[in-house]
This record gives C-alpha cells, structure tokens and sequence, in this order.
C-alpha cells in the first residue's frame, strides 16, 4: 500500500469548508458593528443623563437667584430691602435698621448733658472791654489786710475767666508803684460769668510794723490784666497801702 495514500473527500465535505470559510469573516466582519450599536445607545443614555442633571442645576440656580430676599440671601436687595441700583445712605439709618438719624446727630455728641438736659456751647474767655472792676473795704484781721477785688461782665454773653490776674498799683503820673502783686494759693477751675455775673480775687498785704516798718506810698490807680488778656483796666483807688513789701493775689473764683 502506498504511504501516499489519501482519502477521497466527498462532494458535500468541500461544500460544507467553503461555507464555513465564507461564514467566518461575514460574522466578524458584523462583530464590530454590532459593538457599535451598543455604544450608540450607550452614548444616547449618558447624553440624556447628562442633560436630566444639567436641567436640574438650572432649575435650583433659576429658584436661587429669583428667590434670593426670600431665602435671606446676602445680596443688597435682601438685606436692606432697596434695589440693587439704588445706593444705600448710611446717614439715614441706624445700624439696626429701626428708625432714621440726622447727620448731625454724630457730629454732635455734646449737645446734651449726661442727666439729659440742654448744655450751652463754651462761653469765651472775658476780655478787658466787656468788665468792669470794684474793691471791697479792707478785711483786717491778726496784721493781714485783705480786699476782694471784683471784675463784673457788663456785656451781654456770658465768658470766662480763670486764672491769676496781673496787679500793680500806679501812681497819678502812671508810675509803677513797689513790684506787681506775686501769686498765692493754687489754680482754680473757670468762672462762667453770665450777663452782670462777677468773680473776684483777693489781694493781700500786712498791717505796718508786722513785717519792718516800711510801707509803699499810696497808690492812685490800680492795673488789672485779666487772666489771659494783653489789655489792662485801671481803677481810681488810694487802697491798698502796701507794707512790709507784702503784695500777693488769689485766683479768680466766682464772685
């Protein structure tokens, strides 16, 4: 028997490889198309997804914003209850949002007093053209002599006056008699002189023979410069006789 012996293939076994070869790439050929219906509807469900999401967003974003002075949102609208547009006055109301203030209001802090009542504006410092000037009869007493020296406001506002007054005594020629009085005793608080209101000071010497036996002449005229002025007043006066080289004055305090 021959090794090359072969076995005769029948008509119906050729027919049967040559269908199955022709089947072989027509099924792979459909694969791919097949996969790519599968992705098309895929695609088609994310896409709707996707949208379903993206239409919610909006509608929460659409209630958010139109909403906003209703749902206590931080936009000016909410929280003044004006348009955006209009531009808020912060002098118009309080920061609580009650009731309205002046501008002025702010600025003027000290137009009343703590317990409630009106206080009037500072009155300004006297000035020598608008007092007029008295002296006491001596105060003698254990070898000092004392007169209270008045200055009275004759004009028609109130002022002030606070401080040491300057004191010399003159003589009738306008010489300057003995030394200006010298301080005694300690600052005092303003004096508010309302319209005929006094202050007064105290000038002060010896009795002779306390302190020496020398006493100053007698004077003519005494210069007064009130607290913080430039300007001197003078009055007629043959008192005080000043001995002891003793010359002081007091503060002015109220009269």
């Amino acid at each position: 028997m021959s090794d090359h012996f072969q076995i005769p293939r029948t008509t119906s076994q050729d027919t049967q490889d040559r269908q199955w070869t022709r089947a072989v790439p027509r099924a792979t050929r459909r694969a791919p198309k097949a996969g790519r219906r599968v992705w098309r509807v895929g695609a088609v469900a994310l896409s709707a997804t996707v949208l379903a999401v993206a239409t919610a967003a909006c509608g929460a974003g659409g209630g958010t914003s139109g909403d906003g002075a209703a749902a206590g949102s931080d936009s000016p609208s909410s929280a003044s209850g004006a348009s955006p547009t209009t531009p808020i006055d912060p002098t118009t109301s309080t920061a609580a949002g009650g009731g309205s203030r002046s501008p002025s209001a702010a600025s003027e802090p000290a137009a009343q007093s703590a317990s409630g009542g009106t206080r009037t504006a500072a009155a300004s410092r006297c000035t020598a053209d608008q007092l007029g000037i008295s002296l006491s009869a001596p105060d003698v007493g254990a070898g000092n002599i004392r007169y209270d020296l008045r200055l009275v406001n004759k004009a028609s506002g109130a002022c002030t006056l606070q401080g040491f007054p300057g004191v010399s005594l003159l003589a009738g020629d306008g010489a300057t008699i003995g030394q200006p009085a010298t301080r005694e005793g300690g600052q005092l608080g303003a004096v508010r002189l309302a319209a005929g209101g006094t202050a007064q000071t105290t000038l002060h010497t010896l009795n002779k023979g306390i302190k020496g036996s020398s006493c100053w002449a007698a004077p003519s005229l005494i210069k007064i410069y009130p607290p913080g002025s430039e300007d001197a007043m003078t009055l007629s006066s043959s008192k005080p006789v000043v001995c002891g080289d003793t010359f002081t004055v007091t503060a002015m305090r109220a009269g």
